[in-house]
Order: structure tokens, then sequence, then C-alpha cells
């Protein structure tokens, strides 16, 4: 609903710096009931119904205002929350004590608690990462060797060129396995 709301109120700006005189624009009652009922969401309204300036700029209206409602709010909860935590922080109960400084100390406001995690990003060449990839090799094998890529045919099979590969039946050798209905071997 905002953003056709948003569309409608550009079109009517749209129409303001074309000529069209928004001061004498008052919406009448039908246009009042209209833009409430699409502004609440009401199943019987339909958001095409606001199809005047007037409307649109009402909708526009009520939909800033409930934004400014919603951050007001919002503002007045934290403040009292707190305002309600340093209240708690003053308890006879040091475990009261405790919990309300811990949850004072972790509101972004204080940011006592917050847990920082730094990370460095050092950019090197292609040619730093290989030479250090390469020491880094060296310390774990004796000898790098250098070797050129050789084509592999796409059905290679290096089974038979494997050295002391025996192929075994695995049938002859374990016996058949019999399967019952449930896949259980007998």
């Amino acid at each position: 609903m905002r953003e056709r709301a948003q569309r409608l109120f550009n079109t009517v700006e749209f129409l303001e710096a074309n000529g069209l005189d928004t001061s004498d624009l008052q919406p009448t009652e039908a246009d009042r009931k209209v833009t409430r009922a699409v502004f609440s969401d009401s199943p019987a309204a339909n958001p095409k119904d606001v199809n005047t300036p007037a409307r649109a700029l009402m909708l526009k209206a009520l939909l800033d205002e409930y934004d400014f409602d919603v951050i007001r709010n919002a503002q007045q909860l934290r403040s009292y929350i707190k305002l309600k935590l340093l209240e708690l922080s003053t308890s006879n109960q040091e475990k009261t004590q405790l919990k309300a400084l811990d949850m004072l100390g972790k509101l972004s406001d204080v940011g006592a608690f917050v847990e920082r995690i730094e990370v460095n990003v050092t950019h090197r060449t292609t040619e730093e990462l290989e030479n250090e990839l390469a020491r880094k090799l060296t310390a774990y094998m004796s000898d790098i060797i250098d070797v050129d890529s050789k084509d592999i045919p796409d059905k290679y099979d290096p089974l038979p060129t494997a050295p002391a590969v025996e192929v075994i039946d695995l049938d002859a050798e374990l016996g058949d396995v019999v399967l019952d209905d449930e896949g259980v071997d007998d």
C-alpha cells in the first residue's frame, strides 16, 4: 500500500508542478471515508478508489502521521525501559541490580558490553600469494616439483594401469546377498 500511495503522491506532485492548485483541494466526507478505509486496510476498501488528488494527499498525510506516531511511540518505549532499568538497578536484591545493570550496559546508547570484532584485510598481489604458498608448502614437503599438465581422455579408467590392483568379484568372494521385501538380509 505504501508504494501505491507514494506513486499517487508523486502523481499529485507532478500535477502541481504542471499547474494544479492543491491549496483549494479539500477532501469531501466521502474522500475521508474511502481514504480511512484504505489506510486501515479494511476488507471492504479498494486501494484503487484513491483516485483523486484530494484522496492521495489525505492518504499521504495519514501515512506520514502514522510513521511519526510509530517513531514517537518507539522512543517513548525506549525511554520507559531505560527508566525502569535505572530504577531496578537500585533494587535491594543484588541479582535484580546485576541483571538491570547488565541490560543497561547492553543498550545501544551505552554500549558498555558491545562485542567488537576487528577484521584486517591485507591486499597482496598474486605473485606474493604464490611465493607465500610455495614457502608454506616447502615447510611441509621436502621438494616442490613443477609438473606439466597432461590431457586425460574423457573415458579414462585408471584401474587397469594401477600397480598392484587385483580385480575381484565381490559376489564370488562374499556370496550373493538376498534381501527380503523389507530390504533385510536373511
